[in-house]
């Protein structure tokens, strides 16, 4: 496996071997605002370059970017709920916000 992912054995909780999931953001540093935000469970997923669509490609291809992980140790549906906390509050940039090509989730 290429990643090393992180789990956690929850059994008092009555889950077993349930992956532990982050929130992180990408900043492009030429403007200093972020851009992308992620959710991952494998330790590095938040450094890959692959598997990033066109939009992250255009943006780190004209600038460095600096990574913050904003949410640590979350389930991953307390880590989808951050996400979309996330996106809602940066917006996208047809209407004001800073991010390109996503689909706000609902």
């Amino acid at each position: 496996m290429d990643y090393l992912c992180r789990s956690v054995d929850t059994r008092a909780k009555g889950y077993l071997n349930k992956y532990m999931a982050y929130v992180y953001r990408h900043i492009r540093l030429d403007k200093n605002e972020p851009f992308y935000i992620g959710i991952g469970s494998c330790l590095n997923r938040c450094y890959i370059k692959t598997r990033r669509n066109k939009h992250w490609h255009s943006i780190t291809d004209k600038t460095d970017y600096r990574v913050d992980i904003i949410f640590d140790d979350l389930s991953l549906e307390d880590a989808k709920e951050k996400e979309k906390e996330l996106i809602y509050l940066y917006g996208k940039k047809v209407n004001g916000g800073t991010f390109y090509g996503y689909s706000l989730p609902k």
